[in-house]
């Protein structure tokens, strides 16, 4: 799908980049505005992307969760504008952090968080990637 969107946009660039002067019209195929709506309502409906987030902490016992609420806590006062996840994967709570579009990106801001915390490191999750990060990019 992601394919037949990317051709669509590439054929309407060209489309624009020939007109000199004047009036274009473009026929398309209707099913075309059906996949992109269709495409449309599949990212409403699953808002996450493949990316990275940088772990700060991965316990398990009977104290794992306050801890994972202290660092959460901890992290949010030290990096307000980065946003933290606390998951719990039987037997582990996880406290990830950032949304990342790409590796090099983590590893920028991996080099900031551990002047606080240790034990720190980049892994490969699912994210939200919201509009505005890619109106930055």
């Amino acid at each position: 799908m992601k394919r037949v969107f990317l051709t669509v946009i590439f054929m309407a660039i060209m489309v624009m980049a020939n007109a000199q002067q004047g009036n274009v019209v473009v026929k398309a195929d209707p099913r075309v505005d059906s996949l992109i709506a269709m495409h449309a309502a599949h990212n409403q409906a699953y808002p996450f992307v493949e990316g990275y987030r940088i772990q700060v902490f991965k316990d398990s016992g009977n104290d794992a969760l306050d801890a994972a609420r202290d660092i959460m806590d901890q992290f949010h006062e030290d990096f307000p504008d980065i946003p933290a996840y606390l998951s719990f994967q039987e037997p582990y709570y996880r406290v990830r952090v950032g949304d990342f579009r790409t590796r090099l990106e983590a590893l920028e801001q991996l080099e900031n968080i551990k002047r606080k915390f240790r034990n720190v490191w980049v892994i490969k999750d699912y994210i939200r990637f919201s509009e505005e990060q890619i109106n930055q990019n």
